[in-house]
């Protein structure tokens, strides 16, 4: 069982294996925490600057006060997705870096008030700063699955109309995820997170910020650089104004959803 707060040290893997295939990996740490529990620490802020932050702009937002939470739960009552209102909640996320922030993707972990996992839930965001969430409510292997069409720009090397697979392990010790990318015709690209439990402390924190520097600024440089490598080998490119019709339940959308036709 993991603690109520933790970081995961993580391998990030991606894969991707047609048009043509390659592969890349790197190291980062991710934060769990319940979210009716928030860490108190040096080093790590709560919606203020810190070195490390976690702040309720970067997550579901809509527009109701109380935080992450009570924006959840909103979010879940319009889907019309039955949650205990004294659900214990985990939240798995890359924190702030001196006000920095970029999450491709963070996880709800969504428990009864006696422990009993109840369903997951991804929030992915592209590099335009959309988000959408995404219900995982399989239970497989002692964790959660499920497939879904994916109806949002993540990479422009991917189209919107493509289906996600996620495959959610219940974070404990260690912590296992893997979300594939699949087209009609099969799978094309293959991410995995593989993490470890570290205590949450303000000496861990600061470690970490030697070990994983510009943690944030990292993680987007490296989706920037492998898709310039992508576009040098000319692999093709899916416009983030073609299927705007596609592109669903979009929140905080782009203006290229949001404006007219000429």
């Amino acid at each position: 069982m993991v603690m109520n707060a933790c970081l995961y040290e993580c391998e990030i893997g991606h894969r991707r294996l047609k048009p043509e295939q390659k592969r890349f990996d790197y190291r980062i740490f991710m934060l769990s925490v319940d979210l009716d529990e928030l860490p108190k620490t040096c080093f790590l802020g709560l919606n203020r600057f810190n070195l490390f932050s976690l702040n309720d702009r970067d997550h579901i937002d809509l527009g109701k006060p109380g935080g992450i939470r009570a924006n959840l739960l909103a979010w879940m009552e319009e889907k019309e997705i039955a949650c205990p209102p004294d659900a214990q909640i985990r939240l798995v996320t890359l924190p702030r870096v001196f006000g920095y922030a970029f999450n491709p993707v963070s996880f709800y972990y969504v428990n009864s008030r006696d422990g009993e996992p109840l369903f997951a839930i991804a929030e992915v965001c592209n590099t335009y700063h959309e988000m959408k969430l995404y219900l995982v409510d399989g239970m497989k292997n002692s964790g959660w699955q499920r497939k879904v069409a994916k109806d949002f720009y993540v990479s422009p090397f991917s189209d919107v109309r493509d289906s996600f697979d996620f495959r959610l392990g219940i974070p404990g010790a260690k912590w296992a995820v893997n979300i594939d990318n699949s087209d009609e015709d099969g799978i094309t690209l293959v991410s995995s997170i593989r993490g470890k439990a570290r205590p949450l402390s303000a000496g861990r924190l600061l470690w970490f910020a030697l070990k994983y520097p510009l943690l944030s600024l990292k993680v987007i440089f490296m989706i920037h650089w492998q898709a310039l490598k992508l576009w040098k080998r000319k692999i093709p490119y899916f416009a983030k104004s073609a299927n705007r019709d596609s592109q669903r339940d979009v929140l905080r959308p782009h203006s290229s959803l949001t404006s007219s036709d000429d």
